[in-house]
């Protein structure tokens, strides 16, 4: 990309972080945003028909209005069940994904790529390559932050299509578990409760092992291996 058109993709990202901090402001100048999936809940219903709109919005711009995706997450299955909460949840978070990868792109890829040399840039041939398996697998675990990583993928040469259809596909599962949780909540079944509240222990725990496993600094190991050993799962 150059001249007018890397020109208009940083004013486009300036305009979209603009316009979320503005709505972010707009919705915290509407009272306090409280910290639970039931006051997420009674927020959301209050547009009717419109709730599904609303809670994706939420999801899409969950790191302006600075709540937990879990909060988010559970929300939808306290509003829409196991089945709605997967359906608006995953459309929602992967367009907050996109907004991050696209933000991130049109501000800093060119500063990435004039650096492209050496290690950096056998990274990004990784990621071009392999970064949709390993970002689908990263979305997934159910305790990993996804912002700062969504934004570092459109950082690097990853196309948006399989950029996108991979977070999809991570969230699904991700998304299915709290909304269950959500689900449970709503109908006030403590053996359901406590049955959803099992299951999240065990993901978040299985997760956390994942997440140390693939994810985890190895910079203290042999790099003899090479950059791709180092980066594959």
């Amino acid at each position: 990309m150059s001249g007018a058109p890397r020109a208009h993709a940083r004013v486009a990202a300036v305009l979209a972080l603009a316009a979320g901090i503005g709505l972010a402001i707009w919705v915290y100048s509407q009272g306090e945003v409280e910290m639970s999936p039931m006051a997420l809940r009674a927020r959301i219903e209050a547009f009717g028909w419109l709730a599904p709109l609303g809670f994706m919005l939420a999801a899409a711009l969950r790191p302006f209005l600075l709540l937990p995706s879990w909060i988010i997450m559970s929300a939808g299955g306290l509003l829409f069940g196991v089945a709605g909460g997967v359906l608006w949840g995953s459309l929602g978070f992967t367009g907050g994904a996109l907004f991050a990868f696209g933000v991130a792109r049109g501000l800093g890829r060119d500063v990435v790529q004039s650096r492209l040399r050496g290690r950096v840039a056998r990274i990004d041939q990784y990621l071009r390559q392999q970064g949709p398996r390993w970002m689908a697998l990263y979305t997934a675990i159910p305790v990993t932050p996804l912002t700062p990583v969504h934004a570092a993928a459109g950082l690097s040469g990853m196309a948006a299509l399989p950029f996108g259809l991979s977070v999809l596909l991570g969230f699904v599962p991700r998304i299915a578990l709290y909304s269950f949780f959500g689900d449970s909540l709503a109908h006030g079944d403590l053996r359901r409760i406590a049955l959803a509240a099992a299951v999240l222990v065990v993901a978040v725990v299985v997760g956390t092992i994942v997440a140390r496993r693939y994810f985890g600094d190895d910079s203290g190991g042999d790099d003899s291996g090479g950059d791709e050993a180092e980066l594959s799962p």
